[in-house]
């Protein structure tokens, strides 16, 4: 093979070559790592207005001395749920404050953490579950104290109508904690899940 044979099949062959293009896509990343954080700022701060609002409910609701004795008893179990999961949703938000978007290691790490938070989430609104069952039926007891009525004068109808929406309202609880958490951080979780994908093709 000669000199000009070796040259041109030099020529001919492809020798370009491709560069990820890592540092748009971890730039596109911050996007949906910014929305998530203005997100989880707005609901912080919510959740402890709520939690504090929630405390005033036997005065809204004219509950007696020994129903505030058990709803306050509840509300306290409430609280300290309440305060385990919000340090861990604030330990997160301070997370993401860090990610500077220039590693896919730290990307990584935002994903799966969003991934456990969300986890955490639904158990928190499960959790809550019980307080808010409470609640209603101190509620109820008082609704039905003030028509002179108790549990004990309802027929089984009743008592059947009560366990059914007792139950259907339990599932559209649960069904709407899982609804709410994909809408507002499974599709960010969605957005980073692709990034990622599409550098790993790359």
């Amino acid at each position: 093979m000669n000199f000009d044979t070796l040259k041109t099949e030099w020529d001919n062959e492809n020798t370009a070559i491709n560069i990820p293009n890592t540092i748009e896509q971890l730039q596109k990343s911050k996007h949906p790592i910014e929305k998530l954080q203005k997100i989880m700022k707005k609901e912080f701060f919510m959740q402890i207005i709520a939690i504090i609002l929630i405390a005033f409910f036997p005065l809204q609701f004219r509950f007696s001395a020994s129903q505030n004795m058990i709803y306050y008893t509840s509300y306290t179990m409430f609280v300290v749920i309440s305060s385990y999961y919000l340090s861990g949703f604030y330990t997160f938000y301070k997370q993401t404050e860090l990610y500077i978007g220039n590693t896919k290691n730290s990307l990584w790490k935002i994903y799966h953490e969003l991934k456990l938070n969300m986890e955490r989430y639904q158990s928190f609104g499960f959790l809550l579950l019980p307080h808010l069952m409470i609640t209603l039926g101190l509620e109820t007891y008082t609704v039905m104290e003030g028509k002179g009525k108790s549990l004990s004068t309802l027929t089984d109808f009743h008592l059947q109508y009560l366990i059914l929406a007792v139950l259907i309202g339990t599932l559209l609880y649960v069904v709407g904690i899982v609804f709410w958490t994909r809408y507002f951080y499974g599709r960010h979780a969605k957005q980073l899940e692709n990034i990622l994908n599409e550098m790993d093709e790359d």
